[in-house]
């Protein structure tokens, strides 16, 4: 009788990637941030907003267990709709961006001529500038806000993403299938969107994963300097900014943002690498 197979044999992917253990630590942090930012609001009901004076920088307690800031705001609270908008935001600005980044990186390797030398000398004078000091630059001519932190983050997705899609499809176009299709006479837009893209996904994926981690740490760079979210909106690197002034005498008000972004960056960084090397074709056969 022939055995069946268990469900990893059967995914080889999934199985090279629960083969990274810290990998799989880092996935299991990232969805409880995740159902945290979803669900949190209707289980710890306390309002992000509510301001007392007279419980401003409290100890953690049962009605507050993780105190509260300045403002005797739950830092309980604001942490859970911190998560909803700082993972918000990210997802929103990355997938947006790396969006525009495909499409414009496939143009730009599957037809090369003036529209790739184009698009090039577009990402080479964003390349120049560092990340932060483009998002930086953005939102200071467009102005603060979840909104302009989306349009920031997305501008500063596309470059990367264009040239590794770009990479990507010159590898691609010369394959033996994609010279398959010309011969066959499908036209360009169907072999971009029904082949060359597809097998780009790995990749892409990848990128979209590593990218939200910078992502997150971009945005509470933008909320701590005050370009970010604009008051009262809670988000992790504006609550830092707001509790700096007192983190000798309430280090909590820090420590617990502060450990919230190093978390999520951190294992947005991880599991990006273990996708890596889950969808990496030359380990197909392990």
């Amino acid at each position: 009788m022939k055995k069946k197979g268990t469900f990893l044999s059967k995914h080889p992917i999934l199985r090279r990637f629960m083969r990274r253990k810290v990998s799989v630590a880092a996935a299991v942090i990232l969805i409880l941030f995740v159902l945290t930012a979803i669900f949190g609001p209707y289980i710890w009901k306390t309002d992000p907003l509510a301001q007392s004076v007279m419980k401003k920088y409290g100890p953690m307690t049962a009605e507050h267990p993780l105190g509260t800031d300045n403002l005797g705001r739950d830092t309980l609270a604001r942490m859970i709709q911190g998560a909803r908008t700082s993972l918000t935001i990210s997802f929103a600005g990355v997938l947006s961006g790396s969006a525009i980044g495909v499409l414009l990186g496939v143009f730009a390797g599957y037809f090369g001529g003036w529209i790739d030398a184009l698009i090039s000398r577009l990402v080479d004078v964003l390349l120049a500038f560092p990340g932060l000091l483009l998002a930086i630059t953005i939102v200071a001519i467009l102005g603060s806000g979840s909104i302009n932190t989306v349009i920031a983050i997305s501008i500063f997705t596309v470059p990367a993403m264009t040239r590794m899609m770009r990479g990507c499809v010159i590898g691609l176009k010369n394959a033996e299938y994609v010279q398959a299709c010309y011969t066959m006479g499908e036209s360009d837009m169907r072999i971009i969107f029904h082949h060359i893209i597809p097998n780009a996904m790995s990749q892409i994926i990848v990128n979209v994963t590593l990218g939200l981690g910078a992502a997150i740490l971009t945005a509470s760079s933008l909320s701590f300097l005050g370009l970010g979210v604009t008051p009262p909106e809670a988000e992790w690197g504006a609550m830092l900014s707001n509790m700096r002034e007192v983190v000798r005498t309430y280090p909590m008000g820090v420590l617990v943002p502060g450990i919230a972004i190093t978390l999520v960056v951190m294992s947005f960084s991880l599991v990006g690498d273990g996708l890596r090397d889950a969808l990496d074709p030359k380990l197909k056969n392990n």
